[in-house]
């Protein structure tokens, strides 16, 4: 996890000693490509903001009275727009850039917005529309405001600024998503896991990523409670877990960048393989983006990103690993696969039971040791046993 970022450390890699947006000298930037990268988000608000009055202070009316503890607790006058229904959900970690803050920020609205007939929120909206992907459906007022430190229940407000922008709009696009943060290290104290996160053309051109990059996961880690699997590897007896990263601001909206020259940033077909159907009995239901045999679900073919690779069994499962299966998905059970729906024409389809018989731990270790040689003969060497080395 990267540390708590400071005033004059960058709002999207948290780099120090980073310049101010000349326009509303808040949010700050290392570098131009980091400035692109939180241009869509920044753009919504900048001009409003530096045209702010911040002469004028919050007054009393914004302080509650004094509590049995002569404490004297700060909070925003909401009622006025939330009435009695309100929630606050304070925000001390930003999902997206995977960063703690120092300073939380708090997003208030009704709870009951989904029920009390409130108007969609256009704003939030707007904010969502920036990011690919399914967004919950925001609707009725919604205050955001800061608070000073990162305790369990800060007392004190303080002024909202650029920054606090950024974190707000990524609470609003990774709400409800089926995405994951990969932080840079694990907790100190804890057990690891190694896995594998298999870096999208986004990452891998942006930041000269490896395709199969080696991680380590705390075994508490989210993915181990939310994930989906792949029925490929379940059945050649290595079952996996799988999760979506986020995208990286710098590349999620670069989709005609020169870099990726005609190809999508997200582009990252072995994730895509991995999550072939062989369930011959699936039924296709385009409303829940299941494809039935043969096919990955829709979430896995459009906007995939970069993912992450565990083994069920927490067992290591290293970069060689995950390239081993990803090439068997891709170009064995998929042409066995293929062969059952006429793509190899004139044959006669074979049977979807004669397809999986294929599809086995038999053919995979073939598969693996094949790999070993072929990378051989390029005078590079697998370091690595056949995951089913005990």
């Amino acid at each position: 996890m990267e540390s708590a970022q400071s005033s004059d450390s960058c709002i999207i890699c948290n780099k120090p000693n980073a310049l101010r947006c000349n326009r509303c000298k808040s949010a700050s930037y290392c570098s131009k490509l980091c400035q692109r990268g939180d241009f869509l988000v920044h753009k919504l608000l900048c001009s409003s903001f530096s045209a702010f009055d911040v002469s004028k202070r919050p007054t009393k009316q914004h302080v509650e009275p004094e509590d049995e503890y002569d404490r004297r607790y700060q909070s925003p006058n909401a009622r006025p727009f939330l009435n009695d229904h309100g929630r606050e959900v304070p925000i001390q970690f930003n999902a997206v850039l995977a960063r703690r803050l120092l300073d939380a920020v708090c997003v208030s609205y009704r709870d009951t917005f989904l029920v009390d007939g409130s108007a969609p929120n256009s704003s939030v909206a707007t904010i969502t529309t920036t990011q690919p992907g399914y967004h919950h459906h925001w609707c009725g007022p919604i205050i955001a405001y800061g608070k000073v430190g990162s305790d369990f229940d800060p007392e004190e407000c303080r002024d909202i600024d650029m920054h606090d922008f950024r974190h707000v709009a990524d609470y609003f696009m990774s709400y409800g998503t089926d995405l994951i943060s990969v932080p840079s290290s694990p907790p100190m104290n804890c057990v690891k896991v190694k896995g594998v996160r298999i870096n999208c053309l986004g990452d891998q051109k942006m930041f000269n990523k490896p395709h199969f990059e080696e991680i380590e996961l705390s075994t508490t880690s989210i993915i181990f409670r939310s994930h989906e699997t792949s029925d490929i590897t379940k059945r050649i007896g290595i079952p996996i877990y799988t999760k979506r990263c986020f995208p990286h601001p710098n590349w999620a909206n670069a989709k005609d960048a020169e870099m990726f020259g005609n190809e999508s940033p997200y582009n990252n077909q072995d994730a895509t393989f991995l999550h072939l159907c062989i369930d011959p009995e699936a039924k296709e239901d385009f409303s829940r983006g299941f494809l039935g045999w043969s096919w990955a679900p829709s979430q896995w073919q459009q906007d995939v990103g970069s993912t992450i690779v565990v083994r069920q069994d927490k067992k290591p499962l290293l970069p060689w690993h995950a390239e081993a299966l990803c090439s068997y998905c891709r170009y064995h059970a998929r042409d066995c696969l293929a062969h059952t729906i006429g793509e190899y024409a004139p044959d006669k389809p074979m049977s979807k039971s004669l397809a999986l018989s294929m599809i086995c731990r038999p053919t995979f270790s073939i598969w693996w040791y094949r790999m070993c040689r072929e990378q051989r003969d390029k005078g590079k060497i697998v370091d690595a046993k056949i995951p089913y080395d005990e």
